[in-house]
């Protein structure tokens, strides 16, 4: 079974006014979040409890109006959300907001500040876990190597997909592609990074050719385009509609009647 784990102290959560969710935390609230913790209370990606599991949350403190953790991480899992960059957090509570069922890394966390890899010092790896730390009581399939190992594959391709998805959309929103465009567009940074292409001399991968191509587009305004007006011919007199105005209305000018006729 494993035993070493990498463990990291971040900010969770803060009191103050969250609209999209229509709630007020205060500072009471999360001082029962810190007396209802039971650990071990697990990390997600992207609130996602299945298949990917990252580590535990241990225990939970209050620092003036924020909630700060003390996480452990599995290694492989460590090392590849500082590969991949990823790094905002965000909790998931009971409907009375006193409660912490889980924590999650997600690119786009409510609290900005809420970041794992944001102290300046060095991460904690340790060999000899404290004796009020016991995943065993909870499903920790994870401390198997095997297991381990599918899930940090899983977690690879799932963050990855979240950052086509989020790369695409920006692209979308600066208009150097129509939404129509979108999903081929995810698909291509999506496709296996083993793919390499010739260009220029040297061998890129297509997702990261690719990346370059849509990056030198112009940005444009997809929706304030407009279809093109078809021309017309400007309406003029047959030779027999002119004799006769000639003939009947000799101080007429035709020309004004076309104007007219233009405007009308």
């Amino acid at each position: 079974m494993r035993t070493d784990w990498v463990f990291r102290q971040a900010k969770l959560l803060e009191a103050g006014v969250y609209p999209d969710k229509r709630i007020v935390l205060t500072r009471q609230h999360l001082q029962q979040i810190v007396r209802n913790f039971r650990a071990p209370v697990p990390i997600f990606v992207e609130h996602c409890p299945s298949p990917v599991l990252l580590g535990w949350v241990q225990k939970v403190w209050v620092e003036g109006d924020s909630l700060y953790g003390l996480l452990a991480l599995f290694p492989e899992a460590d090392a590849l959300l500082r590969r991949l960059r990823v790094r905002g957090l965000s909790v998931g509570l009971s409907p009375a907001l006193n409660t912490l069922h889980e924590v999650s890394v997600t690119g786009n966390p409510r609290v900005a500040s809420a970041q794992l890899f944001a102290q300046t010092k060095e991460a904690q790896t340790m060999t000899n876990l404290p004796a009020d730390w016991n995943p065993e009581t909870q499903d920790c399939e994870a401390a198997h190597e095997s297991a381990l190992t599918e899930r940090v594959r899983a977690l690879e391709a799932q963050l990855r997909q979240f950052q086509a998805h989020a790369q695409v959309e920006r692209w979308v929103s600066e208009g150097r592609i129509a939404p129509v465009q979108a999903p081929l567009a995810e698909a291509l940074l999506m496709s296996d990074e083993t793919l390499a292409v010739r260009f220029h001399g040297q061998e890129q991968s297509v997702s990261a050719l690719f990346r370059q191509f849509v990056e030198s587009l112009p940005k444009r305004e997809w929706l304030a385009e407009t279809a093109p007006v078809p021309n017309t011919p400007a309406p003029d007199f047959s030779a027999e509609e002119l004799a006769f105005l000639q003939q009947v209305f000799p101080d007429l000018n035709p020309d004004e009647i076309l104007r007219h006729k233009e405007v009308r």
